[in-house]
């Protein structure tokens, strides 16, 4: 039986008002293999849900996407006294505690990298992201651009002045590969990842299937979801998949994206020798 990982110097955070649920069960997979100094989710005051025992909550209001990046980049800092906290999604958790590196710890910022960004601009994704509190307080400062989204703020808008002027260290391409993946294909495991994309390749099928039936139609809107049910449908999954085209078919999605994955789909009954599909 493999030992557990105790970080007591991070801090597990989750900011969802949408999804709380999704969200704890992200947070509860990250807490079932690692001992963090404490566990915070973030949500609405009007939730009426409840956490488990080990998870503290904190109400906020977060009524947009670019709310959620200005509370990441300055609303944060009050919550963590740890010197690390890692950030996670309903959709971005920790895979396999056994890919820790105490090298990660080193950086004051690691998320997957980027695709199509050169080197010093390829750190990182922040859906599942380490940072500490140095970053947290520097991002405090006046001279900060305050921008959307918050991963970019920080990687792009501000790591010149944040290397510059607070000596804020960003891990290496390298390390930040092993740390998590999401639009980047890594080499080997990883410590995380995020991307609801990749959710077909990290649980088992009824897992994917109860978090499906669970997400709003309107994420059916979402690049995510597209190339989730073209994976699936690819896989032969065609049962999951068609509840992703349904999905975009009610939020209205009728592109010429959505009709390719209904032929993709159609063709894959066929193969399969089922019925044609319906929307």
């Amino acid at each position: 039986m493999s030992m557990r990982l105790n970080l007591p110097e991070v801090t597990l955070a989750c900011v969802d008002t949408r999804l709380p649920e999704l969200a704890i069960e992200a947070m509860q997979r990250c807490r079932a293999q690692i001992d963090f100094g404490r566990s915070v989710l973030f949500t609405d005051a009007a939730w009426q849900g409840s956490v488990p025992e080990g998870i503290d909550r904190v109400d906020l209001v977060i009524d947009s996407v670019p709310a959620y990046s200005r509370f990441m980049l300055q609303g944060l800092d009050a919550h963590v006294q740890t010197s690390h906290v890692l950030v996670v999604q309903w959709d971005g958790y920790v895979l396999d505690a056994s890919q820790w590196d105490p090298r990660f710890l080193d950086f004051d910022y690691i998320g997957a990298p980027l695709r199509r960004q050169p080197p010093e601009r390829t750190v990182g994704n922040g859906g599942f992201s380490l940072r500490t509190k140095r970053l947290l307080r520097a991002m405090q400062d006046p001279a900060m651009s305050i921008t959307h989204p918050e991963d970019t703020c920080i990687c792009h808008d501000n790591r010149p002045r944040l290397e510059r002027e607070h000596g804020i260290r960003f891990a290496p391409v390298d390390l930040a590969s092993r740390f998590s993946f999401e639009r980047v294909e890594p080499a080997g495991p990883t410590f995380g990842f995020h991307g609801l994309f990749l959710m077909d390749r990290v649980m088992p099928a009824a897992d994917l299937d109860g978090v499906i039936d669970r997400l709003p139609d309107s994420m059916g809107r979402g690049q995510d979801v597209h190339d989730l049910c073209r994976q699936l449908i690819r896989a032969g999954r065609l049962a999951t998949a068609r509840k992703l085209l349904g999905m975009r078919w009610r939020a209205g999605v009728r592109n010429w994206k959505t009709w390719r994955l209904m032929v993709f789909f159609a063709h894959a009954r066929l193969r399969l020798g089922s019925n044609r599909f319906r929307p």
